[in-house]
């Protein structure tokens, strides 16, 4: 069974709950590093998303299959 492609793993929970936690600590010291808190966790959830949807991600080149050999051709006369 593979694994579905956009499945949290706990350490991403985790930091999904940080980044949270992290927004509304700072949201208290003020507006200004609320803001810059949700620009960073906004960052981080973006990367998150590319990762596991794999957008950077290189495909492996097909396997090369050699060209059947011509068959040979008899002269019709």
């Amino acid at each position: 069974m593979e694994r579905p492609s956009f499945q949290m793993s706990l350490a991403g929970l985790l930091g999904l709950v940080a980044c949270v936690a992290l927004n509304f600590w700072l949201f208290r010291l003020g507006a200004l590093w609320g803001i810059l808190g949700l620009n960073v966790t906004k960052h981080v959830a973006i990367a998150f998303l590319c990762q596991s949807l794999g957008v950077d991600r290189s495909v492996p080149p097909a396997p090369v299959r050699p060209s059947p050999a011509p068959s040979p051709q008899v002269p019709v006369s």
